[in-house]
């Protein structure tokens, strides 16, 4: 519990630049379901690391300083160190930009499923603040570890900007090659998470558009996430749209896609039976 004692302390190993002795401080407090500490006590100590980092008024020297310590929490056994130090790592990318990108690979590949969450914010972040990396993380969405494919996901939401649509095609870009990804893993967070849950919700004609492209890689997985791109908020706004959709897949008889389909109609006709029903009972469909 991230209370005045606990803010005091960990506050403390910061004025002192105690780096070491505050990961150990911060183990003590891990939970059995995670085993690292509640996420308000991590969040509140990356932001006073920045916070005191940030202080330093040289650039370079700053980076160097966000590197060095990010790689310091990297060599360290504990997992809190890994999920603070890619918060830290990132912003050290000038100094050492090659290092950089093979510990965010090394992190993102992490066993330990909350590290992994936090490096998926590390690659959301370093592409944002650095647009020359664009190339790099097309090469990394066809990387051999699901777990960095899966990062990869999360890193077009770089390009979600609404005063800048055409930032988009890059998103997209990134996405494509992973849209025909088989591991359950990637295809779990980017249909409905990444692409529906969030670039949908916030650029919906843009993703439509997109989707209907996508329907011609005629593809099993990649007609897994279209389907499944509606399986959630976006879908219960946007029923009529969803079902534009769905019904173009009709067509495919892979079970990976009926599944897809089937299930999604599930989750419509929970709140739109109005449109889900007549649709399911023109097209022959059982759910």
């Amino acid at each position: 519990m991230l209370d005045d004692k606990t803010k005091k302390k960990i506050l403390s190993f910061i004025d002192e630049k105690d780096y070491g002795d505050l990961i150990s401080y911060l183990d003590s407090l891990k939970t059995k379901h995670a085993g690292t500490p509640k996420t308000d006590i991590k969040r509140f100590t990356g932001k006073e690391i920045v916070k005191s980092i940030s202080k330093t008024e040289d650039k370079k020297k700053r980076e160097k300083i966000f590197f060095d310590l990010g790689k310091k929490y990297y060599l360290m056994n504990q997992p809190v160190a890994h999920e603070i130090g890619v918060s830290l790592l990132w912003r050290g990318y000038n100094h050492n930009k090659k290092e950089t990108k093979e510990l965010l690979l090394k992190i993102a590949d992490s066993d330990n499923w909350e590290v992994r969450e936090y490096a998926a914010g590390a690659f959301i972040n370093v592409l944002k603040e650095n647009p020359k990396l664009y190339e790099t993380f097309l090469g990394w969405a066809k990387h051999k570890s699901e777990n960095v494919r899966r990062a990869v996901v999360f890193s077009a939401l770089a390009y979600s900007d609404a005063n800048d649509k055409s930032k988009l095609k890059n998103a997209f870009e990134i996405l494509e090659p992973l849209m025909s990804d088989s591991s359950v893993y990637v295809k779990k967070n980017l249909g409905p998470f990444i692409l529906g849950s969030h670039l949908a919700n916030h650029h919906t004609d843009e993703v439509m558009e997109q989707l209907k492209k996508w329907l011609k890689i005629k593809n099993e997985h990649a007609n897994w996430n279209i389907a499944m791109t509606f399986n959630n908020s976006f879908g219960n706004k946007y029923p009529a749209k969803a079902l534009e959709i769905l019904k173009e897949l009709l067509i495919d008889e892979s079970k990976v896609t009926k599944r897809a389909v089937i299930s999604t109609l599930r989750h419509l006709n929970k709140r739109h039976s109005n449109l889900v029903q007549p649709f399911i009972k023109k097209e022959g469909i059982g759910i």
